[in-house]
């Protein structure tokens, strides 16, 4: 069960985890519909697709605002008739500290994370249950499970978003759609990088169980696993790649 001639939404797919999705899944012979709110971003990637014989169209979304993305979804199924997969990588995460955290800043992340993710997830699920199939791949987050005393907005996001994920999973088996989820561990992405310090980044690299970072293009090939042969039977589940040190 590859990925070869799949329709598959990435979000989130012009940096970072979503841009290694991106490319991976085009490589594979997916045709990928790049999604993100940098809609010169997602063209690049697009492009980047093109080049090597693959095709991929880019597409601007906001996941915060529903209407934003009901017209993804509808630009989507006019283009390219069906949404076999959806890889949901698009997120925010501002470092501050809980205590001097703002009510806006708490309400961003959250409408981004995890108010996004269930206005994708519904929208994607509901086109999937008409079909009869369909798997979506959630990018979750070990601060989800743990917290964080500088993340507590984006902790709180991942931490609904783990419970999203598995509700989408219990809401849609019957319809024949399968809902997991991508816990990275710590990942070398612009987004990661410009939330921690340098000392920070050094620490967090020395304490990791393998001794370094994950890179975007090994959690790539656990999305094409789960958009591929691993989406078929499995559903409910958080993949992740190692414990937390």
């Amino acid at each position: 069960m590859s990925v070869e001639s799949k329709i598959a939404v990435v979000t989130g797919g012009a940096s970072g985890i979503g841009r290694a999705v991106a490319l991976r899944l085009g490589e594979k012979g997916a045709r990928v519909v790049v999604a993100d709110r940098n809609l010169a971003g997602a063209e690049e990637v697009a492009q980047c697709i093109k080049a090597v014989s693959g095709d991929a169209m880019a597409m601007h979304v906001d996941v915060s605002v529903p209407s934003s993305v009901g017209r993804m979804l509808e630009e989507t199924l006019a283009g390219v008739g069906q949404i076999d997969a959806l890889v949901h990588c698009a997120g925010i995460c501002p470092r501050c500290d809980v205590l001097e955290m703002d009510d806006t800043e708490w309400r961003m992340v959250l409408g981004v994370n995890l108010d996004g993710a269930f206005y994708v997830g519904r929208a994607v699920g509901r086109a999937m249950a008409k079909r009869g199939t369909g798997t979506m791949i959630m990018l979750t987050s070990d601060r989800g499970s743990f917290g964080s005393a500088d993340y507590a907005h984006y902790a709180a996001s991942k931490g609904g978003l783990i419970a999203l994920t598995k509700s989408l999973a219990l809401a849609l088996g019957k319809y024949g759609v399968t809902v997991n989820g991508i816990n990275p561990g710590f990942t070398d992405t612009p987004l990661a990088r410009s939330a921690l310090t340098e000392e920070d980044w050094a620490k967090r690299h020395q304490s990791d169980p393998l001794g370094r970072h994950s890179k975007p293009e090994e959690i790539a090939e656990i999305a094409l696993f789960l958009a591929g042969v691993g989406g078929r039977f499995m559903t409910g589940q958080i993949v992740t790649t190692r414990m937390r040190s």
